[in-house]
């Protein structure tokens, strides 16, 4: 209520934000910041923090250095809110799909420079609950909300010991 904070490293989607945000409800004022992720310039300022649609973004290897960087944004007590899903089996087309294009990208980036990180299957369920431990959260999820096809979402809290 008293504040909304935006972080993105690109000044293009921030702009995109901004445009987007001109007519949103709400009397709430929006900040924008460019900042990387991985080590965003807040210590314990916010009382929640979520990402949505950016886990792809982040390589396997700094994600540690993300809920790092979220913890240190939190306020004690502070919540972490994502949703992520389960694992699909290795029998569902959409698994080899989704490893398929990471194999796509992994060349990609090994020809093309600046690489483009962008990745599916990564903050998954279970996995990510321990990373979420080591890094100092107490973690809540809640599973089986939805039907099918939804039926792998997993809304997870993860608050920032206080």
């Amino acid at each position: 209520r008293e504040k909304v904070v935006g972080v993105d490293a690109s000044q293009g989607m921030l702009d995109e934000a901004e445009r987007r945000l001109r007519d949103a409800p709400g009397d709430a004022p929006v900040v924008l910041v460019r900042a990387d992720a991985l080590d965003m310039p807040f210590d314990r300022e916010f009382d929640v923090a979520t990402c949505v649609g950016a886990f792809g973004h982040i390589l396997q290897a700094d994600e540690p250095r993300f809920l790092s960087s979220i913890h240190r944004a939190l306020k004690p007590g502070g919540r972490f809110v994502f949703v992520t899903a389960e694992m699909p089996s290795a029998l569902e087309p959409g698994y080899w799909m989704a490893r398929g294009f990471n194999a796509t990208m992994r060349i990609r980036n090994a020809l093309i420079k600046p690489e483009f990180i962008m990745y599916y299957l990564t903050f998954m369920w279970p996995a990510i609950w321990r990373k979420l431990e080591r890094a100092g959260f107490v973690i809540k999820a809640e599973a089986g909300l939805f039907e099918a096809p939804y039926s792998r979402i997993v809304i997870v809290t993860a608050t920032r010991n206080a």
